[in-house]
């Protein structure tokens, strides 16, 4: 019998490049259930300017970049994940760093946040470099980090360009949407470990279905 899990992106669909994660880690009885929280929208839906007190980025799906506040897409991810459980996702992925705090699931929903921070723990990590893609997120990352009992140095930065941030135990990247390569070579050039909240919320995901 075939499973369905559900991904969710805060964006449009289809993303393709965030479901690559999660497809290499699923069995091969499980069916996807992709849903954009923008799906419903067009451009002139959005609010100009993005930014608010917690901007979080992702692409429309003519490949356009937008930020976007957590407050605004809250709803609009809560019916994306009521529709991937109406699909029959069991277990839904949400793809996206953003915490979310008001979504619900019927089922299991997967926060790559709380994975990463799972794992993290599990490295004894306390003092960690967080990449962030943009500015506007140093501060909110730094809070959310420091909530979950860490000690962050927030920069901003694609993974090719970094430098390693000196006595740390662990380097985050507190985004979904790296790519495969860029996260490898980075993982190849540290000293320590590295964890990719893409890969972390798929690996939790995908658990659920062995």
């Amino acid at each position: 019998m075939t499973r369905t899990a559900g991904a969710v992106t805060i964006g449009q669909t289809p993303r393709a490049d965030l479901l690559e994660p999660l497809l290499a880690r699923l069995p091969a009885d499980v069916e996807v259930a992709e849903v954009g929280a923008l799906d419903p929208l067009g451009p002139h839906d959005l609010p100009k300017g993005g930014g608010g007190a917690h901007p979080l980025t992702t692409r429309l799906r003519d490949g356009g970049p937008v930020t976007l506040d957590e407050a605004f897409l809250a709803p609009l991810v809560q019916a994306a994940l009521d529709e991937a459980e109406r699909r029959g996702a069991t277990t839904t992925l949400l793809l996206c760093a953003g915490g979310f705090p008001d979504v619900r699931a019927r089922g299991v929903l997967v926060h790559p946040f709380d994975a990463a921070v799972a794992e993290l723990r599990a490295l004894a990590a306390v003092r960690i470099a967080v990449v962030v893609p943009i500015e506007a997120q140093v501060s909110p990352s730094e809070r959310k980090w420091r909530a979950a009992g860490f000690d962050p140095v927030v920069i901003v930065g694609s993974p090719p360009a970094l430098d390693a941030v000196t006595g740390i135990s662990a380097e985050v990247l507190d985004y979904v949407g790296h790519s495969a390569a860029d996260v490898a070579a980075l993982r190849a050039a540290l000293t320590v470990p590295l964890i990719d909240l893409g890969e972390a919320g798929a690996a939790a995901a995908a658990a659920r279905f062995r």
